[in-house]
């Protein structure tokens, strides 16, 4: 019975704990608040060939950046960059000449040089898709049509008498289902999420094992029960908001 206790308090324990983990690395890892990755669109000053229009598509992971530059005169594939301290160095590789720009992000913006092959100059460039592509986002995770999943659900835990609640968040994509668990300590993505038959399941990965959580999706409602690694067993269920 003491044993019984202590991994009750242990699983409640752990759905604040990976709550918690999983916020403070979104705080740590600049990937989880990324604001320059996207689209651009700009002009590179040259004396030989005057304005040259750009499309870049930047991708930032944790400082390293890739992506391409589209120009009139062909693509250009960025090799290698660095995003420090609001500062970006880039190499590109337009064929076969490598290039260099060196910039600052200024907002939406980022404005610097580039130098290629001899002949280089200033440019400005714009992230596009500001508003919209929020927006866009948001519709994508407007639920489908026919989709009980999709959407945010208020929840609770029954651990031994103990109600914890929390908030999930899901999106359903064939049988596949992402998301994430929410409370006032954070926010944890869920995992091996799948939806068939109305049946849910997915996992909550922790340190000290995988909470596995099941249920079945009926009229806006999911009843379900949670396995804490096979130690400590109960009942779950969620509201669509």
């Amino acid at each position: 019975m003491q044993s019984r206790k202590i991994m009750t308090s242990l699983l409640i324990a752990l759905f604040v704990i990976a709550s918690s983990v999983a916020r403070a690395a979104s705080f740590n890892n600049p990937a989880n608040e990324d604001t320059l990755s996207g689209k651009y669109e700009g002009v590179a000053k040259s004396e030989a060939m005057g304005d040259i229009p750009l499309t870049v598509e930047l991708k930032n992971d944790n400082g390293k950046l890739s992506g391409k530059i589209d120009t009139p005169q062909g693509p250009a594939t960025i090799t290698g960059g660095t995003y420090t301290d609001g500062k970006i160095t880039m190499k590109f590789d337009a064929g076969g000449n490598e290039g260099t720009i060196t910039a600052t992000v200024q907002g939406d913006k980022i404005v610097g040089k580039w130098e290629l092959g001899g002949q280089g100059g200033a440019f400005e460039m714009k992230k596009v898709g500001g508003a919209g592509h929020a927006a866009e986002k948001h519709e994508d995770m407007k639920p489908a049509a026919a989709d009980p999943i999709s959407g945010e659900w208020d929840a609770s835990a029954d651990a031994q008498g103990m109600t914890i609640p929390f908030t999930l968040k899901l999106k359903l994509e064939g049988d596949k289902v992402t998301g994430s668990s929410e409370s006032a300590q954070g926010t944890a993505a869920i995992s091996k999420g799948t939806f068939k038959d109305n049946k849910l399941s997915f996992s909550l990965d922790t340190p000290n094992g995988s909470i596995t959580m099941t249920g079945m999706v009926k009229d806006g409602k999911i009843d379900g029960e949670f396995d804490f690694a096979g130690q400590v067993t109960g009942k779950w269920g969620a509201k669509k908001k």
